[in-house]
């Protein structure tokens, strides 16, 4: 922790030299120390360690999960696990122990320091023992920061990266492609005026400024629809990409690890070029996007990529030539992970039977706590009340019209005692897997975020109709794209500032998943099937390349941005590619 600590706080200092570095060709690490190349790339390793998140960790440990191929190695981890939990419950103990006055408070404080620094003790030779036999493992549970050669060598040709540190003061962006590196400073970009930036693009994007927290009657059923802010959406392109982006020159797909109130805004609504003449749908129409340049895809932070590419991997020869040694990767391999059915691609579930009026078509709801029972489950009542979904059926029905050996439970079928019982083998052998239901946010209680599905009569710890993000973690997927087709899956609340990628994005990579599709608002029923339904028409097209969930994605957009009525940001932007982008 004191080189993170020592590396994050070090980033200002650093950036000192930087702006002295200029831009060019990337060098390697080896050079003369405290050259403007050497300066770049060791703040590009500082900024990782600042980036640390909840996601990033999730994808770190479902592919440690994957690499568990040894039984002494399965014990280790189980005890490392263990101990860890146990470690942080010990550390919550202490603190709650200082407010204990007089012997009884000395002593008690005590026991548990004795408890603490045991359990610290036993992980340290843990930590050892997994290290020292099983180097691969101990880079998946602590992964460290990647070096600017390491991260382009875990690049695809056709492929660059993008990486935006916002920080108090100005944010630090990095573009890297195989063979090229460009460091940036945005001056006038710091914190707040980040935040203030993504707040004002948000505003005309849902009604959260306005306090509502239950639907945005202003992006559907015809409404009029605030103005999109083309000029904040083009400054941001220009002080966070045009620096960088001749690195870029002739990629297709453009993979970002931003942080700050950047994790709640998808990069796609940027605009390439300056805006002119009045606001409109026409104007909006004829707006050249960052998505039409590129197809978009996000990750927690740069280390995912060596998780997903190297250790979370069903085939070893799909590995990147950029990962570990072929000795350290064999250690890696997943040994437990049943083949695919080369038939069965896809399970879905979905448009679940609810009593309540599609009164704006949308797939929003109240936040979770809203339909708490008394207890820990679901109030039955509460969700057969939210509104009925025609359009997730409709989205439903063209899947299973495109893969007829599917796996398509809809209406009375859609269940939680499906989802985590009947059907839990045919979801851990499906390449893709799709929720197309409302989504709920994490409430102001303790409350999940979660997916509703069909409530049964009497709630139970089975079943209570209500899919939680524990739920979903206990999950056993192998899927290289699971898809969230409901609102505010993206994250635990959408408040720019907020982290992002939380809640039910990181549950599913906990499960198992290599890429999911996660929203950032509400989101129309009716364009959201027409972006779910292209995207995958896009994946299986003649010729294409089925795993390519970044491109998929970009064509489902520009099908819904073919609508005149949809040409708003609100309607064909909400979602976000987690993960592989393919």
């Amino acid at each position: 922790m004191n080189r993170i600590a020592s590396l994050a706080g070090g980033l200002m200092a650093l950036a000192a030299a930087l702006s002295l570095a200029g831009s060019g060709q990337a060098r390697d690490e080896a050079d003369t120390p405290d050259t403007p190349a050497s300066l770049r790339a060791e703040a590009f390793e500082a900024a990782q360690w600042a980036i640390a998140s909840d996601a990033a960790d999730a994808l770190a440990k479902v592919s440690a999960r994957f690499a568990q191929g040894d039984d002494a190695l399965g014990r280790l981890a189980e005890e490392r696990e263990t101990l860890l939990a146990r470690r942080d419950a010990l550390e919550l103990e202490l603190e709650r122990l200082y407010a204990v006055q007089g012997d009884e408070g000395r002593d008690r404080r005590a026991a548990a320091r004795t408890d603490y620094d045991a359990v610290r003790a036993r992980l340290t030779a843990v930590d050892a023992d997994i290290e020292a036999r099983f180097p691969a493992y101990a880079e998946l549970t602590s992964p460290r920061a990647l070096t600017v050669t390491e991260a382009q060598a875990l690049l695809k040709p056709d492929e660059a990266l993008l990486l935006v540190l916002v920080n108090p003061e100005a944010t630090y962006v990095w573009g890297l492609s195989q063979d090229r590196v460009e460091w940036a400073r945005a001056e006038d970009l710091g914190e707040t005026a980040m935040t203030e930036a993504v707040s004002r693009l948000r505003d005309s994007l849902t009604t959260a400024a306005q306090n509502r927290s239950d639907i945005d009657p202003t992006i559907f059923a015809g409404r009029p629809v605030a103005a999109f802010d083309r000029v904040e959406a083009h400054r941001l392109y220009a002080e966070l990409i045009r620096p960088v982006e001749s690195v870029f020159e002739g990629k297709k797909t453009l993979i970002t690890v931003v942080t700050g109130a950047l994790t709640t805004l998808p990069m796609a609504v940027l605009s390439t070029e300056a805006p002119t003449g009045p606001d409109g749908p026409e104007a909006l129409a004829a707006t050249p996007w960052l998505i039409d340049r590129y197809a978009l895809a996000t990750l927690p932070s740069v280390s995912s990529l060596k998780a997903l590419r190297c250790y979370l991997v069903s085939d070893p020869a799909l590995r990147s030539p950029g990962c570990p040694s072929s000795a350290q990767a064999a250690e890696a391999r997943p040994a437990a992970q049943r083949p695919r059915d080369a038939g069965f691609t896809l399970a879905a579930f979905g448009a679940p039977i609810l009593s309540g009026a599609p009164d704006y078509a949308s797939r929003g709801a109240p936040a979770a706590d809203s339909v708490l029972g008394e207890g820990r489950l679901a109030d039955v009542s509460r969700l057969k009340a939210l509104p009925y979904l025609p359009g997730s059926k409709s989205e439903l029905e063209a899947l299973k019209a495109r893969y007829p050996r599917a796996l398509v439970r809809m209406g009375a079928e859609a269940t939680e005692t499906a989802v985590r019982q009947g059907d839990a083998e045919a979801l851990s052998r499906a390449r893709f897997v799709v929720f197309s239901t409302h989504g709920l946010m994490a409430g102001s209680t303790a409350v999940e975020p979660g997916l509703v599905l069909t409530p049964p009569d009497q709630a139970t710890e089975a079943d209570d109709g209500y899919l939680s993000a524990s739920e979903a973690a206990q999950l056993r997927l192998n899927a290289e794209f699971v898809v969230l087709s409901a609102c505010n899956t993206a994250a635990s609340d959408g408040r720019p500032g907020g982290e992002g990628l939380s809640g039910l994005a990181r549950a599913f990579f906990y499960a198992g998943a290599r890429s999911v599709l996660v929203s950032h608002w509400e989101v129309s029923d009716a364009a959201t099937t027409e972006l779910i339904t292209a995207s995958f028409a896009a994946l299986d097209a003649p010729g294409a390349d089925i795993g390519d969930r970044a491109r998929a994605l970009q064509s489902g957009m520009q099908a819904v941005r073919a609508h005149r009525a949809w040409t708003h940001p609100a309607f064909w932007a909400p979602f976000t590619l987690v993960g592989e982008p393919g």
